[in-house]
């Protein structure tokens, strides 16, 4: 995406909406070095209970996602999204003040509020980030999700080290506090910069002019009679007016779409496979690293970079591959090859050899490398498959709406698993190595569902084409 395509005014409200993703990134991962030791190790805090308060925060995110459709309407993604800024910034300086006060019930007890404010937060910002910033470039929508996407990689990466080096310089309270302040800094510029959205007239976001006169065209005037009177633009105030109260309903109406459709689900089953990896590394990583290496919570951060810095950068190279219409075969290859490297975990058990600090290091690498391949394509490929099921192209602001939401929810999801089922339970009885040896059976049983109905159904290649075309047609416009 080049600038000269985009006015100043665009790029500087683009950039500051990917800043505060950056800031989101850094948030949900700053406590992972440092956390669980405190907890467990000062506060009296058992490792279930460490799990439970960090999927607390995506508890409360998934909850959210299910009652955001009942007041989410596209004009109003500005307000939600700033508001979940302000929500989540203000619930982190809170967590770091926990730190000064005693252990135990108390401290859990106020852990578990301050990290739902932050889910509820994170909930609006990652549900109606990417809708609204893709509206203000939507040639390039797969490279601004991309960008999204990166944000929070980035965020992912410095937020570990950024931990590590705050905690040893100030202890528990510092990170939480100085990240809080930081992101709530960054909001008032978002706040000012970014347009509020609109919602344009339904019919003319997909016809131009050209295309009103194919409708015209005497070749296609009985096929297309019943919808060139939908072109002319509504000038009945009672339908304007009715627009808006029903924006919300229009929101309900499409998800109720995509939970009636077994194709939807099919794709979707391997979508909280995504966020395991990032549950499990938060609960298990940290201890891990103590327990086998004598790596504690100040370099403890550093660990993690070679995940969050991969995903950054390759996340890049995959929104363009998204463009270029290779989403699908991009989205299929990585979440396949995602599988063999969950194994990579347990094979320090089986290799003892290869229980090493670099080995870890390698292995949190392709993480990041492969996750990126699979987080960047979801929006465009959740949006094709609607459009492909029979959702009303017409309801476009709606769609991109309510696939934020979808993807909230079931990345949600994952971390739920990752942080309770596998960093809870199954970490603290069976050990790291066969928590990951769990993941891989999931992640297996979970890609061969998603990537067998994309190929089986066609849309592993219909998409590619679609694709093709879509982007030959605007090569000839802009010629033209």
């Amino acid at each position: 995406m080049s600038c000269c395509d985009l006015s100043h005014k665009t790029a500087i409200a683009l950039s500051c909406g990917l800043i505060l993703f950056v800031a989101e990134g850094i948030n949900y991962s700053l406590m992972a070095p440092f956390f669980p030791n405190e907890a467990e190790r000062k506060k009296d805090i058992s490792k279930f209970v460490v799990g439970a308060i960090v999927a607390s925060n995506d508890v409360a995110n998934i909850v959210f996602s299910i009652l955001l459709p009942l007041c989410a309407k596209p004009e109003l993604n500005k307000f939600f999204f700033v508001s979940g800024a302000i929500i989540g910034a203000t619930a982190n300086i809170c967590l770091g003040l926990l730190g000064d006060g005693p252990g135990g019930y108390w401290f859990a007890s106020m852990c578990f509020l301050c990290r739902t404010l932050t889910g509820i937060g994170a909930g609006l910002i990652w549900s109606t980030g990417i809708p609204l910033l893709t509206s203000l470039a939507p040639k390039y929508a797969g490279r601004v999700s991309s960008l999204a996407e990166s944000g929070v990689g980035l965020g992912v990466t410095i937020g570990p080290p950024l931990g590590s080096l705050l905690f040893s310089l100030g202890g528990y309270k510092y990170p939480f506090i100085n990240s809080g302040a930081i992101e709530l800094f960054l909001t008032m510029f978002v706040i000012f910069s970014l347009p509020a959205p609109t919602v344009q007239n339904k019919r003319t976001q997909i016809y131009d002019s050209d295309d009103e006169a194919i409708l015209h065209d005497s070749n296609n005037s009985d096929a297309m009679s019943t919808d060139v009177s939908l072109l002319q633009p509504n000038s009945n105030k009672n339908n304007r007016n009715h627009t808006s109260s029903a924006a919300a309903t229009s929101t309900v109406q499409a998800v109720v779409f995509f939970m009636s459709q077994p194709g939807i689900w099919a794709f979707s089953f391997v979508m909280p496979l995504f966020g395991v990896p990032f549950g499990l590394l938060d609960v298990s990583m940290s201890p891990f690293l103590k327990d086998h290496f004598e790596v504690d919570g100040n370099t403890a951060g550093l660990y993690f970079l070679s995940l969050g810095a991969l995903y950054a950068v390759a996340a890049q190279f995959v929104g363009y591959a998204t463009d270029k219409g290779f989403a699908c075969y991009t989205f299929v290859w990585c979440s396949s090859l995602l599988v063999p490297v969950n194994l990579m975990f347990y094979l320090p058990s089986i290799f003892p050899f290869l229980l090493h600090k670099y080995y870890i290091v390698v292995v949190l690498a392709f993480t990041g490398l492969f996750l990126s391949g699979v987080f960047v394509p979801v929006f465009f490929i959740l949006h094709e498959l609607a459009l492909s099921l029979g959702f009303p192209p017409q309801n476009k602001d709606q769609l991109q709406l309510v696939i934020g939401i979808w993807m909230n929810f079931f990345l949600a999801a994952g971390r739920i698993l990752g942080s309770v089922l596998f960093g809870g339970i199954i970490y603290p009885h069976f050990g790291f190595e066969k928590s990951f040896l769990a993941v891989f059976g999931y992640s297996l049983v979970g890609s061969l569902i998603s990537n067998g109905y994309l190929v089986l159904s066609g849309n592993y290649r219909r998409m590619y084409y679609d694709i093709a075309v879509l982007l030959e047609e605007e090569e000839n416009l802009d010629r033209d």
